[in-house]
């Protein structure tokens, strides 16, 4: 069960179903992490800390501490570009793949004319 996903969800105002379409998985799932012992995968909890803003260790339970170990960018990003590289983790995978298409053209347009 990972221990703080209801208290999370109801906090944002996300249904199961809001947040199963965001994570690309089933209502069903969502309603199994939250109230039997089904635990998603890594990649899953991850995305769930990075939805919500909050570290993995609060997600499962394990501190009471929400907030996620803040990560320095070696290539000294901006807030708004780190804003940007956290709100695409959270996208679909077909949403991913699209816009590197259109980041792909914008950046070399001579090889999608």
């Amino acid at each position: 069960m990972v221990k703080n996903l209801r208290l999370l969800r109801e906090e944002k105002g996300y249904s199961q179903q809001k947040l199963a379409e965001m994570l690309n998985i089933t209502q069903q799932a969502i309603f199994k992490y939250e109230k039997t012992d089904n635990e998603p995968d890594i990649s899953t909890l991850i995305r769930l800390a990075e939805i919500f803003d909050v570290s993995v260790d609060y997600l499962i339970g394990n501190t009471d501490i929400r907030e996620p170990l803040i990560i320095r960018s070696p290539d000294n990003l901006s807030e708004q570009e780190l804003t940007h590289l956290r709100q695409w983790r959270t996208l679909p995978h077909n949403i991913k793949s699209s816009l590197d298409v259109l980041i792909s053209s914008i950046h070399n347009p001579d090889k999608f004319i």
